[in-house]
Parts: C-alpha cells; sequence; structure tokens
C-alpha cells in the first residue's frame, strides 16, 4: 500500500529540489488530517507538508487564486528590535497591498496554467500569513545576505499556511507549511521589497510542487 502511495504523490506535489533529501511519506494519515485522508511528506522543501496519496495535482490545467488572507495574524507581545507597534498593525492599505503582492507573484508563477474564477473547475489555492514572530538572522535572511553568529540584527519570522482545494468538490488535497525571515526594518512599509521576494519564492516552489517541474 505504501508503495503506491509513493507512486501517486512523487512525481505530482513532491518532486525533490537540486540535491535536496529524497521524499518520503508516513504510512498512516496523520492525526491532525486523518477525516481528509492527508499522509505526512518529508523533503518537499517546505518546513512541512501533507497531502492525500490520490491528488494528482499536475493533472489540473487551470487554477483558481485565494485572496491572500490577513485575518487573524499572531503576533509578538514585546516588539521587535525598533519596530513600532503601528508597524505590526494590518491597515487596510497594508492588506490590500500584501494582497496585491502575492496575487501578483502567484499570477507570474502559474502563468502556464489557465486562471479561473470561484466557478471553474480548476485548483484552488488558499493562502494565509498565520504568525510573525521575533527570528533568528541566518544566511537565508531576506535582506540581511550572509549573518555571522551571533549577529544583532533584527529579525521577523513570517508564518505561512497554504492549502490546496479540488474547486468543484471542494475537496482539501493538500495542506504546507512554511515560514520565512527578514529583516525587521521592512515592517515600517506598507509593503517592503523583502516580503515581495517571500512571496515571489513561496509562489514559485508551489507551482514546482503542483506542476511537478
Amino acid at each position: 500500500m505504501l508503495k503506491g502511495i509513493k507512486s501517486l504523490l512523487l512525481p505530482l506535489l513532491l518532486v525533490p529540489v537540486g540535491c535536496a533529501q529524497p521524499t518520503a511519506v508516513t504510512s498512516e494519515p496523520v492525526q491532525e488530517f486523518a477525516s481528509e485522508g492527508l499522509y505526512r511528506v518529508t523533503g518537499s522543501g517546505f518546513a512541512s507538508a501533507y497531502a492525500r496519496p490520490d491528488a494528482k495535482l499536475s493533472a489540473y490545467q487551470s487554477v483558481h487564486i485565494d485572496k491572500l488572507q490577513l485575518d487573524n495574524i499572531e503576533t509578538p507581545n514585546t516588539l521587535v528590535g525598533t519596530t513600532l507597534r503601528r508597524n505590526w498593525q494590518m491597515t487596510s492599505e497594508r492588506v490590500d497591498a500584501l494582497q496585491s503582492v502575492w496575487d501578483g507573484a502567484m499570477r507570474r508563477s502559474f502563468s502556464d496554467y489557465k486562471l479561473v474564477d470561484s466557478a471553474g473547475t480548476a485548483l484552488r489555492i488558499g493562502a494565509e500569513i498565520t504568525r510573525l514572530a521575533p527570528g533568528r538572522p541566518t544566511a537565508t535572511t531576506i535582506g540581511g545576505g550572509a549573518q555571522p553568529i551571533g549577529s544583532s540584527q533584527d529579525v521577523i519570522e513570517v508564518f505561512a499556511e497554504f492549502r490546496l482545494y479540488d474547486q468543484p468538490s471542494g475537496e482539501l488535497l493538500a495542506v504546507i507549511r512554511d515560514s520565512r525571515t527578514m529583516l525587521s526594518v521592512g515592517m515600517s512599509r506598507t509593503a517592503p521589497a523583502a516580503i515581495q521576494t517571500m512571496f515571489n519564492s513561496w509562489a514559485a516552489l508551489l507551482h514546482t510542487r503542483v506542476a511537478g517541474r
């Protein structure tokens, strides 16, 4: 049974990138998504990924891109570095700007797909920023360059969740979770360049996982 699950999953959502570790799936659905029949997958390039064994994501030729959800972001109780309380507020202006940046990133990454509205037959891709928290600077921190151990630069970690649905049926096919870090100075801007870089990176990897190429 497990061999059959792997043969379905690996060519679709979980094509390895470069020299990344090989993908693998658990033999049973994870408890959190047991009712949806999602299995944990490793080696996807994301922090965590769960998918149905019969998802067949690469068979979709059309996608519907949901608006980025920003309604329930968990934020730290204490401010990070030189940021101000207003830097963490999701004003209507910031929400519009971030949703526009995400929509643009997804449209560019999925430009080889037909984009349809909510009434069409397609793979529906939802995205939500779930948490903002203090982070640690690393070599991959956006806007920071290579960070030495013990660097004093203030960093924000941005957590996101992506959900993939079969639009006609509403069936949940996959859940993906990930986080990236950026310099906290970017929080003073409505839509910082670091966020654009982050969204572009997520959208491109999502395309790779969905298309299988």
